[in-house]
């Protein structure tokens, strides 16, 4: 065992050190064949852009995505692969988007998007439906397909929805059903401390 597991030990190293030398040896580089996915939308593409602008009233707002590519026919479009917006009110409140995909018009800064679709209220509601239009220039928000929602106050589901004054102002269209949470305030008031 003294001299075995030693001699054994440099056998391997030597055999390590030696391998590359007793390969054939390319006489050139090779290239693998790889999968490529070519989108030929005929206008740009941008990864990660990023868009930032002020409505009328000075209030920012921010839209990012994955990719962008511009529509051929009309420079203004731009499809987005998983578009993201958040508009900032004066009072300091905010409200983020974010879906699978989206168009963007850039001469209106109308938002289409589709996919799961939610919406963030920093007062803590979440919205979530499948289509949505979004005014980021004059902060609104609609939609005319199912959406449902949870917060702090409670939860909703709805045929359609508006968003308003940057979330301000919330309408539930269609059928619609609010569950409301009561307040520790009320809760205590019922219990008559």
């Amino acid at each position: 065992m003294k001299i075995g597991l030693p001699l054994m030990a440099a056998a391997i190293v030597t055999l390590v050190i030696a391998w590359p030398q007793l390969m054939e040896k390319p006489k050139g580089f090779r290239l693998g064949i790889s999968k490529v996915t070519i989108h030929d939308t005929g206008g740009q593409q941008i990864v990660n852009p990023r868009f930032s602008s002020t409505d009328s009233n000075q209030r920012p707002f921010n839209l990012t995505a994955d990719n962008a590519f511009q529509q051929k026919d009309d420079p203004n479009l731009v499809d987005l692969a998983f578009p993201k917006a958040d508009l900032t009110a004066q009072s300091g409140t905010w409200m983020a988007l974010s879906a699978e995909t989206g168009k963007f018009n850039r001469q209106s800064e109308v938002l289409d998007l589709k996919g799961a679709v939610s919406l963030f209220h920093d007062s803590g509601y979440e919205l979530k439906t499948t289509v949505a239009q979004i005014n980021l220039a004059a902060g609104t928000a609609t939609g005319d397909v199912p959406i449902s929602g949870h917060g702090p106050g409670g939860t909703v589901k709805g045929s359609g929805f508006r968003v308003l004054e940057r979330g301000k102002t919330m309408i539930f269209t269609g059928k619609s059903r609010m569950v409301l949470y009561p307040t520790s305030k009320q809760l205590n008031l019922r219990r008559g401390k």
